[in-house]
């Protein structure tokens, strides 16, 4: 898939004057999975199902060079979080997953939500 890549500069970046100059560059250390980690780790077991149960719902039909990368994101982000998507993709082979993207099980997951819903803390 090659990845992402930057878009091309198209013009001069704008640099305006404040008791110096600001322009962009690029960051020494960069930590492309740190927030989302973090945000993971402070979900409740009950979020972090529902983001798995979700992740994977929506992974299944998707090809699987894509899901593959996105497992290798999450487990950047945090190895619980890859290896819990990467479980429930296994779990999900084989059945049959013809609908849109994110339907399965979709009459269900509203009633459970509303079952099991609680107020949740600001991240």
């Amino acid at each position: 898939m090659g990845g992402l890549k930057e878009a091309p500069k198209q013009a001069k970046d704008h640099t305006p004057h404040v008791e110096g100059d600001v322009k962009r560059e690029a960051i020494d250390r960069t930590n492309n999975f740190g927030q989302a980690g973090e945000t993971y780790r402070r979900f409740t077991e009950f979020e972090r199902s529902e983001l798995i149960h979700n992740l994977v719902n929506t992974l299944s039909t998707c090809r699987k060079e894509i899901q593959e990368q996105m497992i290798e994101n999450f487990t950047k982000a945090d190895p619980d979080y890859g290896r819990r998507v990467a479980e429930g993709l296994k779990m999900e082979q084989g059945k049959n997953s013809s609908g849109p993207i994110g339907t399965t099980d979709s009459e269900k997951a509203v009633k459970q939500a509303e079952e099991e819903s609680h107020p949740s803390d600001p991240y």
